[in-house]
């Protein structure tokens, strides 16, 4: 890419890495990296070898008994019931995956509000400029700057520890009132919604701007509009907290899981005898390696899909949400001075 005079936009003297960026993004990847292999549980590989000890023990038992069973009748029902089970445990997975997808949307729409209220501060001005008069202006709009950074701020954290099940007990240091507003610290931590609690004191900032006529009544709407978006967002993700349980739907679906994990086994040992009846050891090696990876593989599709019944869990164990909240906090400085 270049420009109209022939010099590369690209170049190493005008563009930068993102250190910042970058590193947040590593993060993310080892994070996710942990959990490649988070649907293998104790549960699972307990399970698993059951459903091996049965095909091995059917085998061998069908291999001198000779039990009157038809493997066609067990490959149909083995193939259906597979089939649809299937679908069932995908189904789960792509809720998981839709949910999850909402709670990591609402979580970037908490940040994007942030930042437009931080923008759109910028409206807020000293009224006076030229009288005795001036440098209290002044300093009352520096006052107001501090105090939207520190509310956004505490804003995003109480949010996230609602986020992880947590509530304030005691604001940070660093997020903490002047000693003359020691009051609403007090207030935040004796509230159950202290996301709420902050988006109300950030209005009643703006207004407390609109009656020093620092801002126009047109612009106070604009700033209340994107503290609305604030507590809309907060709502979305408390919603799918405090969503029920699939409990049912869960119960159903493990019990069938294991079910047809435990049938599978008695299914390919007949179907495995039934093209050689002498038996061998080859086909109990066979059998049992078969049935040892079919059963894994419809018991990880169960454990990937449990991620519907906790999908805020799942998002913070994959967001870096202490460089989130430095990143925010930087942004809402750079951008409110």
């Amino acid at each position: 890419m270049a420009d109209e005079n022939g010099g590369k936009l690209l170049e190493d003297s005008v563009v930068l890495s993102d250190a910042k960026l970058t590193a947040s993004t590593e993060k993310m990847s080892k994070k996710a990296a942990k959990q490649y292999l988070k649907f293998i549980s104790a549960a699972m590989l307990g399970q698993s070898a059951v459903a091996t000890g049965i095909a091995v023990a059917v085998y061998i038992s069908h291999a001198s008994l000779q039990f009157p069973v038809s493997g066609d009748v067990l490959r149909m029902v083995h193939l259906i019931t597979g089939g649809t089970l299937g679908l069932l445990l995908t189904a789960r997975i792509v809720m998981g995956v839709y949910l999850t997808s909402a709670a990591t949307t609402n979580l970037y729409a908490f940040i994007k509000a942030c930042r437009s209220l931080a923008v759109l501060s910028s409206s807020v001005s000293e009224t006076l400029t030229v009288s005795a008069g001036a440098e209290i202006e002044k300093k009352a709009v520096l006052k107001f700057r501090y105090e939207l950074v520190r509310l956004l701020n505490l804003g995003f954290y109480c949010y996230t520890l609602m986020l992880q099940g947590k509530r304030l007990a005691v604001p940070p240091s660093s997020l903490r009132a002047s000693e003359s507003s020691k009051a609403t610290d007090e207030l935040l931590c004796s509230v159950d919604n202290p996301t709420v609690m902050v988006s109300k004191m950030i209005m009643a900032l703006f207004e407390q701007q609109r009656a020093a006529k620092r801002v126009s009544n047109e612009q106070v709407g604009v700033l209340m509009s994107k503290v609305d978006e604030l507590i809309d967002a907060y709502h979305s993700s408390l919603a799918l907290l405090l969503s029920p349980s699939p409990v049912s739907l869960t119960s159903f679906t493990y019990f069938f899981t294991a079910a047809w994990a435990y049938f599978c086994g008695v299914a390919l040992a007949v179907i495995e005898l039934d093209g050689h009846p002498s038996g061998s050891g080859f086909g109990l090696l066979l059998t049992a390696v078969y049935t040892g990876f079919l059963s894994l593989f419809i018991f990880g599709l169960y454990e990937a899909g449990n991620v519907v019944e906790a999908p805020l869990k799942a998002v913070m164990e994959l967001v870096a949400t202490e460089d989130m909240a430095s990143s925010l906090s930087d942004d809402l400085t750079s951008l409110v001075d």
